[in-house]
């Protein structure tokens, strides 16, 4: 059954559209599109109050393979300013990264969250991106299919549900909703 040609063209400007967002973040940043911490813009300009902190995260969240049990350093800030604490059961906000390094997301409407409503303040690094690097540099995790096989949505969902349990589990704040909010790319990972 042919589609209607309306159709057939609606069909194929979504294709292309689908097409043209899947750009490899290494082409996206020599076409400007994925900016980077200029030297005077690095992680310990962060005002006090943010603390980085970093997890021991796995690579591969679903096979069982031996390489799935190899693991990097994924990066998050945490900001206690607002926190009521543990035995008050203050939200956590958690912003879910996006396709860049998670200091730039220290701002914004989440501040006004967590200081309305006592929050925990919880900032992942999007897997790949900024310090948060499989297999130790950009150049061996972006060297080909193999080790780039692990930049997805599901192992990226995976990374932050990891570190909200573990930060529970440290804060003894099991018992404290956790809210993920997010921007762009990062966003649709906190539906």
């Amino acid at each position: 059954m042919a589609l209607p040609s309306f159709q057939l063209w609606l069909a194929l400007l979504l294709l292309t559209a689908a097409c043209a967002s899947a750009v490899h973040p290494r082409k996206l940043a020599r076409l400007g599109g994925l900016k980077r911490l200029a030297a005077s813009e690095s992680s310990s300009d962060l005002p006090p109050e943010y603390e980085i902190h970093y997890y021991g995260q796995a690579l591969d969240h679903f096979n069982y393979k031996p390489e799935s049990y190899a693991t990097f350093q994924q990066r998050y800030i945490l900001n206690y300013k607002y926190w009521g604490g543990a035995n008050a059961s203050s939200p956590i906000f958690v912003y879910t990264g996006e396709e860049k390094d998670v200091t730039y997301d220290v701002e914004g409407f989440i501040l006004d969250l967590a200081a309305r409503f006592k929050g925990l303040l919880v900032y992942i690094e999007h897997r790949y991106y900024g310090e948060s690097m499989p297999f130790g540099s950009e150049n061996l995790a972006f060297q080909n299919s193999s080790t780039l096989g692990y930049l997805s949505s599901e192992q990226a969902l995976a990374d932050y549900a990891q570190v909200i349990v573990d930060v529970e589990k440290n804060l003894s704040a099991e018992n404290c909703p956790a809210i993920a909010v997010g921007a762009s790319y990062g966003g649709s990972k906190s539906i």
